[in-house]
Order: C-alpha cells, then sequence, then structure tokens
C-alpha cells in the first residue's frame, strides 16, 4: 500500500486592515425649562395646588385657592375670594375681595383687598391700594398699603405701613 503524501492547499488569508475613525461626539441636547402649568378658572373657582411649582391664571377668577408650599402663582386678574394654605408661597395677583392666609413666610402682591384674616407668622402683604377689614393671628408680618379699614393686631411685631 502506497501511502501518499497529501499537501493540502489552503487558501491564503488576508491580515485584517484597521481604519483609525475619529470618535463619535455624543449628542447635545438643549432643554428649555418646562412652562408653568396654566391653571385655568373652571366654573369661577382655581385650584392651585402642589409643592415646588408654579401656575399662572390668565383672568378673573371668582374664588382662587393656593394650597402648598414655595408656589409661585401669578394671577392677571382679580379674585372675589382668595385661600393661601402653606408656607413660602410667593403670590402676585390684581384686585381681590375676602383673602384668608394660613401659614408662614409667604409673600403676597395685590391690587385693593376687601378684608385680610391672616394666621401665621412673617407674612408680608403689599397691596396697591386700600386693605379693609385686617385680623392678624401672629407674629412679624409687614403689611403696605394705601389705607386701612378696622385693624384686629392679636399678636406681636406686627407692622401697619
Amino acid at each position: 500500500m502506497h501511502r501518499g503524501t497529501r499537501t493540502a492547499h489552503a487558501t491564503p488569508v488576508p491580515s485584517p486592515t484597521w481604519e483609525t475613525l475619529a470618535p463619535t461626539p455624543a449628542p447635545t441636547v438643549t432643554v428649555d425649562p418646562a412652562p408653568a402649568p396654566d391653571a385655568l378658572c373652571v366654573n369661577g373657582k382655581a385650584v392651585l395646588a402642589g409643592n415646588d411649582v408654579s401656575f399662572a391664571v390668565t383672568g378673573d377668577c371668582a374664588e382662587v385657592t393656593i394650597a402648598g408650599n414655595r408656589i409661585i402663582a401669578q394671577i392677571a386678574g382679580s379674585a372675589d375670594t382668595v385661600l393661601l394654605q402653606g408656607s413660602g408661597n410667593s403670590v402676585t395677583i390684581g384686585d381681590m375681595g375676602d383673602v384668608r392666609i394660613e401659614g408662614n413666610d409667604n409673600s403676597f402682591v395685590s391690587g385693593a383687598i376687601g378684608s385680610l384674616q391672616i394666621a401665621g407668622d412673617r407674612m408680608r402683604i403689599d397691596a396697591d391700594g386700600a386693605i379693609g377689614d385686617v385680623t392678624v393671628n401672629g407674629n412679624d408680618n409687614t403689611f403696605s398699603a394705601t389705607g386701612y379699614g378696622t385693624i384686629q393686631d392679636n399678636g406681636g411685631r406686627n407692622v401697619f405701613g
């Protein structure tokens, strides 16, 4: 028997070639701050509630309730009644009827105010007009108005200018 030697003919494999590519830059994203939610006055009532949020009401609204902490509320029109509950809130509004504010460290800029009840400390009320009857149950509150009705001050260190 003859054993032959087999010769294998292999197909040559080309060497890999390497290409240097420039790194692909990461995509850039520009994010605009989210617009403030627009709280609409529905059936004469607006309820603005939450923490660390901003709201805008674009016209007059009969009844406005603002409840929460660190809310920024801008109300372009006027309101018959306003209730603000919470702390660290900043409210800008037109003329108002009856206003009740419960909490601490709130800022309120408005037109004339029919009547005002405060239960809390360190409020700043700045009315561009007169404030009717005022009842204050709290301390270190500051009021600015062109005039006042009857003032019942049940606290200490409240300033009426």
